[in-house]
């Protein structure tokens, strides 16, 4: 009996103070569009989760194609002046671990970024090739090597800016999911 007492006494105290005002009239609108989003995601997580599978498959891919040309560019730089072979292995190197990083990042909402930045990257190395013959054939030159290092630098640098931008696509679809999900 004293609980019930208690119980009377928190609830007179408490008179007057509850919100007893009905919500908006396209409240509950909303909430149902909320809660079928929230549906339709469910039945995409088929697709998010073979999205890990595909990243993966293209990303092996990629290194099989980047490992499957190098005895030819082994032979290539073997050609190189000592200082541009050096140079051009230390440039592949980054290349290669920043464009894995970009492969790595391949989903819905990235796809067609990653795409056209392998893209732009194949048409950067077959430029760079180009450079390569021209060397060889012109022997040591100093403008094509400028010409060589700075299509090098331009792959870094594009590279960057197309993972900053893959960062920023997924800063935007956080915060709109976090705006949804209120």
């Amino acid at each position: 009996m004293d609980n019930d007492k208690k119980l009377k006494e928190l609830f007179d105290d408490l008179k007057g103070q509850w919100d007893t005002e009905e919500p908006a009239f396209s409240h509950e609108n909303r909430f149902l569009a909320k809660l079928e989003g929230k549906q339709k995601k469910k039945k995409n997580r088929l697709a998010t989760m073979f999205a890990p599978v595909a990243a993966t498959i293209a990303l092996m891919l990629g290194i099989w194609f980047i490992y499957s040309q190098s005895p030819a560019q082994d032979e290539t730089i073997g050609k190189l002046p000592p200082k541009v072979a050096q140079t051009q292995e230390y440039f592949t190197l980054v290349i290669e671990k920043e464009l894995a990083k970009v492969e790595n990042e391949d989903s819905p909402e990235t796809k067609q970024l990653v795409k056209d930045a392998l893209y732009r990257m194949s048409v950067l190395e077959k430029d760079y090739e180009k450079l390569t013959e021209e060397l060889l054939k012109k022997g040591e030159n100093k403008k094509i090597i400028h010409a060589m290092i700075t299509n090098l630098q331009t792959r870094i640098s594009f590279l960057e800016e197309v993972l900053t931008q893959i960062e920023n696509i997924k800063k935007i679809k956080d915060n709109y999911n976090e705006n949804n999900n209120i």
